[in-house]
């Protein structure tokens, strides 16, 4: 984030500079042509005409290193863009991953911000089973294509994110009971159908969910601690 800072920063201080220097070379022309006696000077005095010659050039090629500059940054965002995405993407499934999934929950910091929010964690409760017995690659099938469901629907409701291992987080704004038993029962279709393709290595889902307005927190980070219990204890029943 602080690069993009620094990329706009930048970027502003190099258009202001291509303006001064546009201005600065219509003045010096604008001046040539209106002034015929100074223009008469300028040429029939061959070092004071080397030395406009000189400046003409040096403002030239500094609006060449310019659009370099200009070019670069282009090039570096383009980079910085990518370098991002690797930071805070999670590489197997494209989802925000802990970095990211920390870039959003640093929005929910106010009572304000966290009113009607709602914090839903997911796991996929037999992904250790597939693991063991079917290999990772097949638990990584697992992931990918619970992350594609996860997020074409959660995209509609607030936030997805991978919060690590077998967990996926959701965060919803605004939030109620209804909009949480919605999202969790197009999931369950969704993972349903799912199942009846895939009945050798099938999605087994457990979740947990906390609102805002029934367990005030300090953070969302607090709220998803809070969720996190929840579904602990779910998992040990």
């Amino acid at each position: 984030m602080r690069e993009q800072k620094f990329v706009r920063q930048f970027r502003t201080a190099k258009i202001v500079h291509l303006v001064l220097l546009a201005c600065l070379e219509l003045l010096f022309s604008i001046i040539l042509i209106a002034n015929a006696s100074l223009r008469a000077q300028i040429f029939s005095n061959p070092a004071l005409s080397l030395l406009c010659t000189f400046v003409w050039l040096l403002m030239l090629f500094e609006l060449l290193f310019l659009i370099y500059d200009f070019y670069k940054l282009r090039a570096f965002a383009r980079e910085s863009h990518l370098l991002n995405q690797t930071a805070y993407l999670d590489h197997l499934t494209g989802l925000p991953n802990r970095y990211g999934l920390d870039e959003i929950f640093r929005t929910y910091t106010t009572p304000e911000t966290l009113e009607d929010t709602g914090c839903l964690l997911f796991s996929i409760a037999n992904l250790p089973t597939v693991n063991e017995i079917s290999g990772h690659q097949a638990g990584d099938t697992i992931i990918r294509d619970f992350s594609a469901m996860f997020e074409e629907i959660g995209d509609r409701y607030g936030y997805t994110g991978r919060n690590g291992g077998n967990e996926f987080v959701a965060a919803i704004t605004p939030c109620s009971l209804q909009i949480i038993q919605d999202f969790r029962t197009t999931l369950d279709n969704r993972i349903s159908l799912y199942n009846r393709e895939h009945q050798s290595s099938p999605i087994v889902l457990r979740s947990a969910y906390t609102l805002y307005k029934e367990e005030p927190a300090q953070s969302f980070t607090e709220l998803l601690v809070i969720t996190y219990n929840k579904l602990h204890k779910i998992s040990r029943s």
